[in-house]
């Protein structure tokens, strides 16, 4: 299962394998819309957890807020969160 922090730079052929992987509309063209519907189907599984981003270290699970700002990752999956450089994963 792809992570939070790969899909900003995921292509369209790995978005779409992961969305038919889990049973869900993979006849996406853009992968704009690809990633957000990759996204949602992350937010659909359930416990999202923070992870520091340079050592990897377990943060917290995430709240809906910081849900929110996952849209807003670097080309590189990163993401700030209490000031520290994040990325979301399962």
């Amino acid at each position: 299962m792809i992570s939070y922090s790969e899909i900003a730079t995921a292509d369209l052929d790995t978005l779409t394998t992961e969305l038919g992987a889990a049973g869900r509309d993979s006849t996406q063209t853009e992968v704009a819309d690809a990633r957000e519907a990759v996204a949602c189907l992350l937010n659909d599984i359930g416990d999202l957890r923070l992870y520091d981003s340079e050592t990897g270290e377990l943060i917290r699970s995430t709240v809906t807020d910081d849900e929110a700002v996952v849209s807003a990752q670097t080309p590189e999956g990163h993401i700030i969160i209490d000031d520290r450089k994040c990325y979301v994963a399962v």
